[in-house]
Parts: C-alpha cells; structure tokens; sequence
C-alpha cells in the first residue's frame, strides 16, 4: 500500500494507514475470547503484560497501540506478533527500543510520536518493509545522527518530523531516494531556502507540509521543487500570498494547494496563476460570500474549497 496525493474536496491528505474493518479490540480479556482471530488492538495500558504472556496467540495481529502508556522503555515479549505492520507507541517517554523487536519483519509502519529519541532506535533498520516513521514532537533528536539511518530504510516513502525544533536540513536528507510526503510543520526556525534546495535532490518527493510555521515568506527556492504534486501551508496567518502565487508557474507538477486557518479575507487580485491546481483549499478562514465568489469565476476549473 503506497500514500498518494488524494485529489478530492472531502480528503485532500490521508496519513499511510492500515485501519481495518474489523474490530479493534481495546480489552485484552475480549480479545483472548478468540485471539487469532484479532488484527487490531488498542491495549489499556495496564493490559501490556498479559498481552506478552499470550502473545503466541495473536498470530493474525496486524496493528498494536499503546499510546500514553509513559513507558520509559518498552517491555521485552513482543517478539511473537510477527504479523505486525503497525505499532503505535506514541506519547511515551521511550530512548530506544528492545533489540528482540528485530523479528517483526512484516512491520510497515512505526509510531515515535511525543518521545525522547535522539536519534533512530538501530532496531528499524530489521525491517525489510518499513515505509512510515514518525519522530515528531521528539524535541532532543538529532537529525544529523539519524539521517544516517533512515537513508538505510529502503523503502521509507512517507516521514514525519513535526515540531522538532528543526533549524537545517542537512544536506544527507538527499541520501532518502523512495521519500514521497515529508511532514515538517511545526519547525519555526528552519531555514526554508536552505531546505528546499537539498529537498529538491529527493526525486521521489510528492507532497510537503509546513503547516504551523509562521512563515511570512516563501523562500523563492521553492522553485526548485519541480515535483511537487502538493504544498501544504495551513496556520501560515503572516504568509505572503503575492509571492507564493507568482512562483506556481514553476511548479509545474502542483495540483493541490492547502491554506486552511490562514486568517484570509482577501486573495491577490490576479489568480491566473492558480489555474493549473485541481485542488484549492481555503477552509476555516474569513472569506465573505463576494470574495467566495470571484475565487470561483476565476478559477472554473479548480476544485474550490470554502
């Protein structure tokens, strides 16, 4: 399963996701009912141990989370879900990771998110068709440490580095040659001209988001991310859109462009630019119906979305 740019009103940007429609179980005592049959489970975090002790019979469990749990370090046992493909561990207080992780081949997609890495956990590099990781909100992690890593993560297509406090990307980023949707909101102090150029080495790159960045400018080295299918720039209120618009021309693969919570009343009187993107999205902001209307006449062809 690959993340694509999803071009459509209702569902511009879905995370890789390997939700069920089966049950997710969130008591182990029900889920032990019938355990093989069990895919997803939502542990209450009293419940870890048990579930190491009959983790032999989850032999179909695809998706594990054990979120908020403030786990320090994650218990020894779970060696036997070799069916994984996803483990949630976010918001915990994890350094590393048990090395016994190495048996869940299967694993696609890890969760880091609100943790204390330093760099990424040596365990990761076990598994042959990992594609998402998430380290945001990992304020002490270094990113020069764990770009060696991650450039051995062959198949890694999908990475988020939200709020990281992040002030470069440096140059080994361009080391990440399957990487199609990079998440870094929430990094304020990033130098963005800096940043686009190495971004502009990643031949795979489709979708980027600076969401929450309060940027005021984009860096006119955006240009050079001529893959570009998609430009997330929700929560930017200072953004200069004047400028952002006149750099569209040379961003010939952008299709989907999202300015959601930007404080708008007004767009730039020319729009001309606009009219290659299938996809405009300006919700939760301060349009009046007159300027609704006129973003619409002048762009019949775009999908609008208020």
């Amino acid at each position: 399963m690959k993340l694509y740019l999803v071009l459509s009103a209702s569902i511009l940007f879905q995370s890789f996701s390997l939700s069920q429609t089966n049950e997710t179980f969130k008591a182990i005592n029900k889920a032990l009912i019938n355990p093989e049959s069990v895919k997803t489970l939502e542990l209450n975090c009293s419940e870890i141990s048990v579930l190491i002790e009959h983790s032999q019979d989850f032999t179909k469990l695809e998706s594990l989370y054990l979120r908020a749990c403030k786990l320090t370090q994650l218990p020894s046992g779970f060696a036997n879900l070799k069916n994984l493909r996803l483990l949630n561990l976010e918001d915990n207080q994890l350094k590393a990771l048990p090395k016994d992780l190495n048996s869940l081949k299967e694993l696609r997609v890890i969760n880091l998110r609100q943790n204390n890495f330093k760099k990424l956990p040596k365990v990761l590099l076990s598994y042959p068709q990992l594609r998402e990781i998430d380290l945001s909100h990992n304020p002490a992690l270094n990113l020069g440490k764990t770009i060696d890593f991650l450039a051995q993560v062959e198949k890694l297509d999908f990475l988020y580095l939200s709020a990281n406090n992040l002030s470069l990307i440096p140059p080994a980023f361009s080391q990440l040659k399957a990487l199609e949707e990079l998440h870094l909101d929430g990094n304020p102090n990033l130098d963005f001209g800096n940043s686009f150029q190495t971004l502009s080495e990643l031949p795979a790159l489709k979708i980027l988001v600076l969401s929450n960045n309060k940027l005021e400018m984009i860096a006119q080295e955006l240009i050079l991310m001529t893959g570009l299918n998609g430009l997330v720039l929700d929560s930017n209120p200072e953004l200069n859109l004047t400028d952002l618009f006149s750099y569209l021309p040379e961003l010939p693969e952008l299709k989907v462009l999202l300015l959601r919570d930007n404080q708008l009343k007004l767009l730039p009187e020319d729009l001309s630019n606009l009219k290659s993107l299938a996809v405009l999205e300006l919700s939760d902001n301060n349009f009046s119906e007159n300027e609704k209307e006129r973003i619409k006449e002048a762009l019949p062809e775009t999908n609008v979305v208020f």
